[in-house]
Formats: C-alpha cells, sequence, structure tokens
C-alpha cells in the first residue's frame, strides 16, 4: 500500500511537472518568435544608425562647406567695408575742401557786398602801396591832394614803364566811309 501511495504521488508530480513543461514550451515558443521580433528591430535599429551616421557626415561635410562660403563672404563683406572707409574718408577730405572753399567764396562774396571795399585803406599793404618815386615827385612840388591826402596808387604786380606810341598811318584814298591800314606801310612807320 505504500507503493501505491508513492505511485500516486509520483503520478501526481509527474503530471504537474509535465503540465508545468508544456506551459514552459509554450512560452518559449512564444520567446522564440518575439526573440524574431527582436531581431528583426535590432537590424532595422541597426541600419538606421548607419543611415545618422551617414547623415551626420553629410552635415559635416556640407557644414564644412557653408563655413567656407560664410569665411568668403566674410572676407568680401571686410573687403566691401575696407573700400566703403576709404570712399568716405575720401568724401571726408572732399567735403573739407569744398567747406574751406565755400569759406573763401563766403568771403570774397562778403568782401565784394562791403561798402567800404572800394575805400583805400592805408594799413593794407598787400594790396595798396604808395608810389614812392610818385611820393618824392609830390613831397618836392607840394602837391597834396584834396582833403589833405597824398594820391596813392594800386600796385598788383610789377610796373611796366609805357612803351612810345607808334602811330600808323591810315589810308583813306577811295574816299570810303571803310579805312584800310596798310601792313607795308604800318611796318616803314
Amino acid at each position: 500500500m505504500i507503493s501505491a501511495i508513492v505511485d500516486g504521488v509520483l503520478l501526481l508530480a509527474l503530471v504537474a511537472t509535465t503540465v508545468r513543461m508544456l506551459s514552459m514550451h509554450r512560452e518559449l515558443r512564444r520567446l522564440g518568435s518575439y526573440h524574431d521580433d527582436y531581431q528583426r528591430i535590432f537590424d532595422q535599429t541597426a541600419l538606421a544608425l548607419d543611415g545618422i551616421e551617414v547623415s551626420i557626415q553629410e552635415i559635416n561635410v556640407k557644414g564644412a562647406q557653408i563655413l567656407n562660403a560664410l569665411g568668403n563672404r566674410m572676407d568680401d563683406a571686410r573687403e566691401l567695408i575696407a573700400e566703403i572707409d576709404g570712399l568716405t574718408r575720401e568724401a571726408k577730405r572732399q567735403q573739407s575742401v569744398l567747406r574751406a572753399e565755400l569759406k573763401e567764396l563766403s568771403k570774397a562774396t562778403a568782401v565784394l557786398h562791403d561798402p567800404k571795399r572800394f575805400a583805400p585803406v592805408r594799413d593794407d599793404i598787400d594790396i595798396f602801396a604808395e608810389d614812392t618815386a610818385g611820393e618824392q615827385a609830390a613831397g618836392a612840388a607840394g602837391a597834396v591832394h584834396s582833403g589833405g591826402r597824398k594820391e596813392t596808387t594800386i600796385h598788383r604786380g610789377q610796373v611796366h614803364q609805357q612803351a612810345p606810341t607808334r602811330v600808323h598811318r591810315i589810308d583813306n584814298s577811295l574816299q570810303s566811309p571803310f579805312r584800310t591800314v596798310s601792313m607795308n606801310q604800318k611796318d616803314k612807320m
């Protein structure tokens, strides 16, 4: 009897082990199908990572190209800025020259519109100078202009001696209203 009880317990253990083993077998099959899915997912992930790596390399290449293009543009911009600065300096220089010319022009205009400009000033040495020879002659003769002032002359260069006046003969032999000058006779006179 004891062996029947032991056989019954062993049979129950065998049935429980078989049921448990069948459930484990089902789970292993399901895990195997999951493994295929996982394998497919990992393969797709590896392909995606390869694509990302290629994209990163392309981004690096395009970034280098963009940096080179930007560097060239920056160099061009610096050259343009230098050219603009040069033109600005030239414009400022020309502006200062024009201002100086405008000042001179306004001074000249002010002198032209000055009512005293025709009255000679004795202290103005650049424009008016006394004729020393004329002064000596006038002083010797005692010539004084009306108003008690001595006569002055305006000098704007060297005084040239006047050439003797040459007389040219005009022939009016035809008694016409028009007169002619013979160049041959002019030289003879």
